[in-house]
């Protein structure tokens, strides 16, 4: 791998290539767990069902030393990953933007790692304006990462051949970013904007540290609030919907995800669907339409199909319509 790093042309995907292991048995995760200790330094990266980080199912975690690396599979090892990653937490890790990942870890299992590094961090106190870890790794490593499986569906099993490759390097890449990002910071400890941002990095890391261990769990999804408007009924149906959408999409359905964004919720919630077949006109997907119209239809079924907003308003045309007794 170092020979790999002192290159300095266009370095080929295949050296990111590292040995991978599928961990998705308590055997296979008693075996790494050791290996994981013994290197004193771990690449951790994950990727979740399509909910975001409030409300997502942890579908894939990857593990990365400097010469092996591990798909841990969340989904049957459930009652494991908190001891696991307790185990992990003991051990500094190298991370890419872990404002996100680190909410999914406290959320989900109440673990945050002791020690951590993120290369995004340093990539943006050196003055990259884009720091993402597909940009840098173009720009400091020579890579062209497919983006393909980036917004991929993580939690059907089994997983592609593509998606592990894709899951692998991005843990694989990170110890490598992260010693060319270093060497790069060296030569600017002493420029006037760099250094100062340099070393306040510490700090910051700190300051990220702690608000991920401060971090509660949201109530309910934003757009309940955005419904209080429109009255009680409203709100109850934001409650409904917007818990389908976390369900469904967490189930690994990518369309509840894609179909009932929060202007279609709205949208629906202003103007409640009068009939079940109006409803499934606002549903242009026929797959998703065939399979969750039901219980969508449920929410509306019951109760009225116009709004307090809408009541009010026809109340008001009524008391001031001199016409009416």
């Amino acid at each position: 791998m170092e020979a790999v790093l002192r290159h300095t042309g266009q370095m080929v995907l295949d050296h990111f290539d590292l040995p991978t292991t599928y961990v998705d048995t308590p055997e296979k995760l008693q075996e790494a767990l050791p290996l994981w200790h013994a290197s004193g330094l771990l690449a951790v990266d994950i990727e979740c069902s399509l909910t975001g980080m409030h409300h997502c199912v942890l579908a894939l975690m990857q593990v990365a030393t400097h010469d092996q690396a591990w798909l841990v599979d969340p989904l049957p090892l459930q009652d494991l990953m908190r001891p696991a990653l307790q185990a992990m937490g003991q051990v500094p890790w190298i991370v890419h933007d872990f404002s996100g990942d680190g909410i999914v870890f406290k959320r989900l299992y109440d673990v945050v790692p002791d020690s951590i590094f993120d290369t995004m961090l340093l990539s943006r106190a050196l003055g990259y304006p884009q720091p993402g870890l597909k940009t840098m790794a173009r720009l400091k490593l020579g890579l062209d990462i497919p983006k393909e499986e980036q917004d991929s569906n993580w939690m059907l099993r089994p997983l592609r051949d593509s998606q592990i490759s894709y899951a692998s390097r991005d843990a694989a890449l990170l110890l490598p970013l992260l010693r060319t990002l270093a060497d790069e910071a060296e030569t600017k400890r002493d420029h006037p904007e760099i250094g100062p941002r340099l070393a306040s990095l510490p700090k910051e890391i700190r300051h990220l540290l702690r608000r991920i261990r401060a971090y509660g769990n949201p109530k309910h999804d934003p757009i309940v609030d955005k419904a209080r408007h429109l009255g009680t009924l409203a709100m109850e149906r934001a409650r409904q919907l917007t818990t389908m959408r976390w369900v469904w999409g967490n189930e690994g359905d990518v369309a509840a995800v894609m179909e009932l964004g929060n202007r279609w919720i709205l949208a629906r919630l202003t103007h409640p669907p009068a009939t079940r077949e109006a409803l499934e006109r606002t549903m242009p997907n026929p797959r998703f339409r065939r399979k969750r119209l039901d219980a969508l239809w449920a929410v509306f079924e019951a109760g009225p199909h116009e709004t307090q907003e809408e009541a009010e308003s026809a109340d008001g045309l009524i008391w001031n319509n001199p016409g009416n007794p």
